[in-house]
């Protein structure tokens, strides 16, 4: 190989930017379970997505990234490989994700279901009263439970939760087009969760826990971390107050439960009267607050620095850089510094 050729060659192996930074062209790209990091970086370049295959598996290598998903992806060539990279990293759709696509619908991770029945009430016959009535039709919940007896027979016996079927229902696109019934929707729904979560139901056995209290933690995880380092050190710091008989003290909990819930909780806003209260109620709460993704699912079977002890955690809004603390005196002065630092950058 030449000087010439050997230094383009090495330019292209760490070209991580955009292949078209101006590109406005959405591209539904799916991603086939198995498929190999080489295979998936030469599908990008022949689509126009990225420069070079060589890039995209280097960059892979050089960031330790090893668990993209399968699944449809929208993505364009205005996205640098790092953001690539991110996308694949996040559970693909089970469909193309075309936009204006009027069969399609989308459960967003973190979503909530009255959240998401305003989106069906658009979208098909079907009132948003309606379909939320499937997730707590007792004929209905017991032959689904039949069909999943694993996913569900917690979630039956679960008391005082606002929809049986809250947590349930994963985070997805899901091709409407055939429905006949509100059911239909909310089937299609868990089944999937049932697909996502069946390599795990022996680990949560054996860790003596129920489907119902994992879902309900990833869905208070969901909320209050981004990365999935902070996810599983979040999840730790849950565990711990759990066993220490403490509240859980999660403000993403008391949203759930107000009507209309604000960005800063009152003193007023966290004494209300609800079972999903979390800084009144110790355990687990009810139940789930949202759909969690499979990455906050992950993270709390596999809660990470719970000898560390932690029992605080706080978010700088800013930043979304999330600092752990041992003991209420920790967390308070780390509360008042970043109050003071933000509040002289605004």
């Amino acid at each position: 190989m030449g000087v010439g050729l050997g230094v383009r060659h090495l330019y292209l192996r760490n070209d991580t930017s955009a292949k078209n930074p101006n590109s406005t062209k959405k591209i539904d790209f799916y991603v086939a379970s198995g498929m190999s990091a080489s295979q998936i970086g030469t599908k990008l370049e022949q689509k126009g997505l990225i420069k070079h295959n060589y890039a995209f598996e280097n960059y892979l290598t050089k960031h330790n990234i090893n668990d993209l998903k399968a699944g449809y992806f929208s993505l364009s060539a205005s996205m640098n490989l790092a953001n690539i990279a991110k996308k694949l990293e996040k559970s693909g759709s089970l469909y193309p994700i075309s936009k204006g696509n009027p069969d399609s619908l989308l459960m967003r991770e973190g979503e909530t279901a009255q959240e998401l029945a305003k989106t069906i009430a658009k979208k098909t016959k079907f009132s948003a009263k309606t379909w939320l009535a499937t997730l707590n039709d007792k004929q209905y919940l017991a032959k689904l439970a039949k069909t999943y007896p694993e996913l569900l027979s917690s979630a039956l016996k679960a008391k005082n939760t606002k929809y049986v079927l809250e947590g349930y229902l994963y985070p997805a696109t899901y091709n409407i087009k055939n429905v006949k019934s509100a059911n239909d929707i909310t089937t299609m729904m868990v089944s999937q969760m049932n697909t996502e979560l069946a390599p795990y139901y022996e680990q949560i056995k054996r860790k003596g826990l129920t489907v119902q209290e994992i879902l309900t933690l990833a869905s208070l995880v969901e909320r209050e971390a981004i990365t999935q380092s902070d996810r599983s050190k979040v999840a730790g710091v849950f565990f711990n107050r759990i066993d220490k008989k403490m509240t859980l003290g999660s403000d993403i909990a008391v949203k759930y439960a107000m009507k209309n819930p604000t960005t800063n909780l009152s003193l007023k806003d966290i004494k209300i009267k609800s079972p999903y209260n979390l800084y009144v109620h110790t355990g687990y709460g009810p139940g789930p607050v949202n759909s969690p993704s499979l990455n906050s699912i992950k993270a709390v079977l596999n809660p990470v620095d719970r000898k560390k002890k932690y029992y605080y955690f706080i978010a700088d809004l800013k930043t979304g850089k999330i600092y752990f603390s041992k003991t209420y005196a920790q967390h308070e002065k780390l509360n008042k510094k970043l109050s003071a630092t933000n509040n002289k950058s605004n």
